[in-house]
């Protein structure tokens, strides 16, 4: 092809037709233009169906990563709901000696809870530098708001959460030098995982009857409240993460079914 044009310009300086050449030329540049045009067109379309890919696959990856939120917020939103029931339990049914031994020690719950957003597929998308997924910018925004803002506002508040625990729950402190922690307690601080029991000697009636007094004094009932107002706060937070991420499986479903 090169060598039949080539063969046309010889042809027509050698018969001196000057104004046919330049015609001829201007011409032959617009033809290499116009190549030009379509090869980097076709390298950006084949660019642009990689980007796709690409992006279609980190959802998907990430539609797992959603899953596995609901799935761990749930179970904390049941946790938590069981600890709430019980510090109302205990807070509107504690007064005599027939009260549970094992609800009494639930009640004493300090317990704090570290779930997290898994953001384990945003991580690769960002440290790959892909800010936006191609093809799927409807819903860029709001995964972008869900482990921006969202997972802020969940590290804040279990932060907030675990310090209240550790630092201004002393009240296992006071209690163990009175009351002696039992089999039951020793179970449900060990999660199960204790292959040994060891009885108490402390007076059984008298082990109830401390545990009974201080749930019923000003510092325990401060307790119960403050345990309420943190187990309140925190359900809220895990609830909307929830519906949140539930929210954006459903919406990565209907991005990922219209590719097909």
């Amino acid at each position: 092809m090169i060598k039949f044009f080539r063969r046309i310009r010889y042809d027509l300086m050698e018969k001196n037709k000057t104004g046919k050449y330049l015609k001829y030329a201007i011409g032959e540049i617009i033809l290499v233009v116009i190549g030009i045009l379509i090869a980097l067109q076709i390298n950006n379309w084949n660019e642009s169906r990689k980007d796709f890919a690409k992006s279609k696959n980190y959802l998907s990856e990430m539609k797992k990563d959603l899953v596995s939120d609901t799935i761990a917020f749930n179970r904390a939103i049941k946790s938590i709901s069981t600890s709430i029931d019980v510090g109302e339990w205990a807070l509107n049914r504690i007064h005599d000696n027939t009260s549970p031994l094992d609800s009494l020690w639930m009640s004493f719950d300090g317990t704090y809870w570290d779930t997290s957003i898994n953001d384990r597929t945003f991580q690769r998308v960002q440290n790959a530098g892909d800010s936006k997924f191609i093809g799927f910018e409807s819903i860029t925004d709001e995964i972008n708001y869900y482990y921006g803002i969202t997972k802020k506002r969940v590290e804040y508040k279990t932060s907030w959460d675990e310090k209240e625990v550790s630092e201004n729950q002393s009240y296992m402190r006071d209690l163990e030098k009175y009351i002696e922690i039992d089999e039951y307690r020793m179970d449900m601080e060990g999660a199960g995982t204790l292959e040994k029991s060891f009885s108490i000697r402390q007076d059984a009636s008298e082990h109830l009857r401390m545990m009974i007094d201080f749930a019923n004094s000003i510092r325990g009932r401060n307790h119960f409240k403050n345990n309420y107002v943190r187990h309140s706060r925190l359900l809220d937070i895990f609830k909307a993460v929830k519906e949140t991420a539930t929210e954006l499986i459903i919406k990565i479903n209907k991005e990922l079914e219209q590719t097909e």
